[in-house]
């Protein structure tokens, strides 16, 4: 990489403005690069080159704080997957709000149901005597209206709530294992269930069947079983060490970012900075990309049975879409910050805009940071990704944007320390009067002989009224008069 291109401040800054208006390329960073004439006939050194060493470390340690990114993100996301009852809760409720899983767990219910108890003769013992040889007829066309009624059911309000409130229970009771249990849960003892014998006692009341029917169903089928106590040890180091990773990722990942941008020689950091946001979008993608090798190829690969394969893939797509919207913020993170490494730079629509706003943000710093403000509001009503609508994401890009707005105001009052109010009008009412100049020279049609003839009559008689007047000699009348005959021959 090269360095970037810098301009002396105060009044070289505007020369190098003049410069970028008629070129295509305009200083960057001013403060880096202003120098000191020298006195005449003294020796100035040359210009110290920036360090290639620093360089170097600037961009390994990016490349190291890159790949601790993408593992951070999936810590987080198994973070506040497993260990957040709330977050657990929501994302089981949209597991049963999908058609597919939700078709297949209604068959599974039925098929277990008519597995463990005798339907025809609940049934029966509700029928007249001379009715009851209909008893399992009837059970078995019940069986196909019963997987429709269940699908029916589990799209109901208070069926979902029901699975919600025991998933979360599951939840809760895993947290408190993880953490090493209390008086109700020991660590050597302790088992984490799911119980579905409430909504099989709700589904079977809308169907019309005998109440309690999941005080009926095997233990190993009402109450799922999610941990054994033999794997409490394992999953208590698992979750202390993917809880603490999380935490430290969080933290590693924003240093390292911000070490590279302080070994960066100085004349590099706007592009060390532009490094920074492309390697979080690299990052984001890559996230992203083993999402979806994840939700394709290892569902496919891991289930056998073709039935359940599409409920399998939603069921994961559905899991791991709190992994996508992290990393869907990563990526608008690096975005931003790849945008704000351009506004600073040599490009000259960027340099021109610093240039228009520098005497507001030097004049009004009240308005820049209430514009600021003003534009961080409509990013959160927006919310373009999960991070804007959380109150700690929302800190955390309001503290970012108005130190931003910091760095900018003191950025431009160094290029443009002699900006004034009214020059950009200027320049850009010039530049509509030239170029309505420009057009009406090409519109103007082409003089006749006739007007030729009596432009040249008109500069040869000025020629002799200066020659007469003493202004110009006789050779110098001769060799003008020359000139003006050849040039309109």
């Amino acid at each position: 990489m090269t360095d970037d291109v810098s301009e002396p401040a105060g009044g070289a800054g505007e020369a190098g403005g003049r410069v970028a208006a008629e070129g295509g390329v305009a200083p960057a960073d001013a403060a880096s690069g202003a120098t000191e004439a020298a006195p005449p006939g003294t020796w100035t050194p040359p210009a110290a080159k920036p360090s290639k060493g620093r360089s170097i470390a600037a961009n390994g340690v990016i490349g190291i704080a890159t790949l601790l990114l993408i593992v951070g993100v999936f810590a987080v996301w198994a973070n506040r997957l497993l260990f957040s009852p709330a977050n657990w809760s929501n994302t089981s409720t949209q597991l049963l709000q999908n058609p597919t899983i939700r078709s297949t767990l209604s068959n599974y219910t039925v098929d277990q149901l008519y597995a463990h108890v005798n339907v025809g003769n609940l049934i029966k013992s509700a029928l007249p005597t001379r009715l009851q040889p209909l008893a399992d007829p009837a059970a078995g066309a019940l069986q196909n209206v019963a997987v429709q009624g269940v699908n029916l059911a589990l799209e109901r309000p208070r069926v979902q709530d029901l699975w919600a409130r025991a998933n979360k229970a599951a939840a809760q009771t895993f947290l408190v294992v993880v953490k090493g249990g209390n008086r109700r849960v020991g660590v050597k003892q302790g088992v984490v269930t799911l119980n579905l014998a409430s909504i099989v006692d709700s589904i079977a009341s809308r169907l019309g069947l005998p109440p309690n029917l999941g005080a009926k169903l095997p233990h190993n089928i009402a109450h799922l079983t999610v941990l054994k106590s033999d794997q409490l040890k394992l999953v208590q180091n698992g979750g202390d060490f993917l809880r603490h990773l999380a935490v430290w990722l969080t933290v590693i990942v924003p240093v390292l970012y911000a070490v590279a941008l302080a070994i960066a020689p100085p004349g590099r950091r706007r592009r060390t900075l532009l490094t920074v946001g492309l390697s979080a979008v690299i990052g984001g993608l890559v996230v992203i990309l083993c999402r979806s090798i994840l939700v394709t190829q290892v569902t496919g690969s891991l289930v056998k049975d073709a039935s359940l394969k599409p409920a399998v893939g939603d069921a994961v797509a559905i899991m791991t879409q709190m992994l996508h919207q992290i990393a869907a913020g990563i990526i608008f993170m690096g975005v931003l910050l790849v945008l704000a490494a351009v506004f600073a730079g040599p490009l000259r629509p960027a340099y021109a805009t610093r240039r228009a706003i520098a005497p507001f943000l030097r004049e009004r710093p009240v308005a820049s940071y209430a514009i600021a403000l003003g534009l961080l509001a409509l990013l959160f009503i927006w919310n373009p990704i999960h991070a804007t609508g959380t109150p700690a994401g929302i800190i955390v890009f309001t503290v970012v944007g108005l130190f931003g707005m910091f760095i900018l105001r003191r950025q431009t009052a160094e290029e443009f320390p002699e900006a004034r109010s009214g020059d950009t009008a200027r320049r850009i009412r010039a530049w509509v009067d030239r170029r309505r100049q420009e057009r009406q020279d090409r519109r103007r049609p082409e003089e006749t002989p006739a007007t030729a003839t009596t432009s040249l009559a008109d500069q040869l008689h000025e020629l002799a009224d200066l020659r007469d007047r003493g202004a110009i000699g006789p050779d110098e009348y001769e060799a003008a008069k020359g000139q003006l005959l050849s040039a309109h021959r």
